[in-house]
């Protein structure tokens, strides 16, 4: 496979899962692109066994080191979330609005490797081995991080914070 027929199959997946990261129509285009560059330089090194996966690594460690360098994090709702269907209620938008950045609020109370799990396992539906692929874990060292993060959430919500 070349690197034109992975743009073409995954360029919205990995712009999503950088988005979902960054929150940032600029940034998550620009790590995009960058993604598919430094896919392009290693195909012909190493070419993997899961494209997907392999992306969504490259894309996650593009994100990890920009943030290191920016030494900032901000996270908003991603405006897929809030394109919500017509045919509801303008009270029925704005409390769904609510609960899912109350979510992203909580989330950003979590340690880094649980929230990053949670995101690409139960907001982004990958399965476990493909999470744990792009995070660099073992998949039960992502499971563990899952169970946690989900118990802290539930804490979270139970607490009212």
């Amino acid at each position: 496979m070349d690197i034109q027929d992975l743009y073409k199959l995954y360029i919205l997946d990995v712009y999503r899962y950088l988005f979902s990261l960054c929150k940032d129509k600029e940034l998550a285009e620009d790590l995009t692109h960058d993604t598919f560059m430094k896919a392009y330089i290693a195909l012909d090194r190493s070419p993997p066994k899961s494209f997907k996966a392999w992306l969504f690594k490259i894309a996650y460690h593009l994100f990890i080191d920009y943030m290191r360098h920016s030494k900032r994090i901000v996270y908003q709702e991603p405006e897929f979330f809030s394109k919500i269907a017509h045919d509801q209620s303008t009270e029925l938008d704005f409390l769904k609005h609510l609960h899912i950045r109350e979510l992203y609020r909580k989330l950003d109370q979590l340690k880094p490797l649980q929230r990053d799990a949670i995101l690409l396992c139960d907001i982004q539906g990958y399965s476990y081995k493909e999470a744990a692929t792009i995070l660099s874990v073992k998949e039960n060292t992502l499971k563990s991080h899952i169970f946690r993060g989900r118990g802290r959430l539930r804490q979270l919500y139970k607490k009212g914070e």
